[in-house]
């Protein structure tokens, strides 16, 4: 039994470095400049990344709709999100009604992190969680997980 337990620490140890050589070949910020795109519920998002790096504006043409009758493909806004030393973002896009008196239709809240993996394309994994405000139910609400690759 003890020889089981000394070869299970040995290998233990071994694994040790290549775990510490994984960790330090990721790299948790996005690219400066970058557009990210990535698909969420049928739809195209875009995370594009401002040239410093430390904002990003995003896009999506229809708040997803997790129920029957889809989205809301409606006027949309997007303040730049700021994004974290380590890589994390946190925007909101407002879907808007058009004509002389426009109404908020749906907000979509987009949290994620940047990464790369050695020299794998640079990645944007993320959420989008949709709240519709003016269907009066929260049935059309929901979230869906995404990635989002550097063009």
């Amino acid at each position: 039994m003890r020889p089981r337990c000394i070869l299970a620490l040995a290998a233990a140890a071994a694994a040790l470095p290549t775990s510490a050589a994984l960790a330090s070949a990721a790299k948790l910020t996005p690219v400066k400049g970058a557009t990210y795109a990535g698909t969420v519920h049928g739809e195209t998002i875009s995370v594009k990344v401002a040239r410093n790096g430390k904002t990003a504006t995003l896009a999506l043409p229809a708040a997803p709709g997790f129920c029957q009758g889809g989205s809301a493909p409606e006027a949309h806004s997007s303040k730049p999100a700021p994004i974290t030393k380590t890589g994390s973002l946190s925007g909101m896009i407002t879907f808007m009604s058009g004509g002389i008196h426009p109404q908020k239709l749906a907000t979509v809240a987009v949290k994620g992190h940047f990464f790369t993996i050695g020299s794998s394309a640079p990645v944007f994994d993320g959420t989008v969680k949709s709240t519709f405000l003016l269907s009066g139910t929260t049935s059309c609400d929901g979230q869906e997980s995404f990635q989002a690759v550097k063009r």
